[in-house]
């Protein structure tokens, strides 16, 4: 039986936001031409040299801005919830629904 993390990924949470940089919509990859060609790169010398090409971390392929706006968020959400003792096994605590939404209505 797979149990429910209590907190999605950091890449999740990145994902949320808007990126300030390239103002990429919650939900849509960064348009990130530089980090792109950056990796594949690292993938082209790999494949000379006669190795597997990395698996490479999606937040990488993020602007700094966006993965640090979503770093933010799941700290605030880590510090918000109970304890991990206290905490429901298979309950999530994180606040990614209210992202964009205005607090006040």
């Amino acid at each position: 039986m797979e149990q429910t993390p209590a907190f999605p990924t950091a890449y999740e949470y990145a994902l949320a936001h808007r990126c300030p940089t390239c103002r990429a919509e919650p939900g849509s990859p960064c348009d990130a031409p530089k980090k792109n060609a950056s990796l594949a790169r690292m993938d082209a010398i790999r494949e000379r040299v006669g190795e597997e090409p990395f698996e490479h971390d999606p937040l990488w392929r993020m602007h700094s801005t966006r993965q640090s706006a979503g770093s933010r968020h799941r700290s605030r959400d880590i510090g918000n919830a109970p304890w991990p003792e206290d905490r429901v096994p298979g309950r999530r605590y994180d606040t990614l629904d209210n992202v964009g939404k205005s607090p006040r209505k």
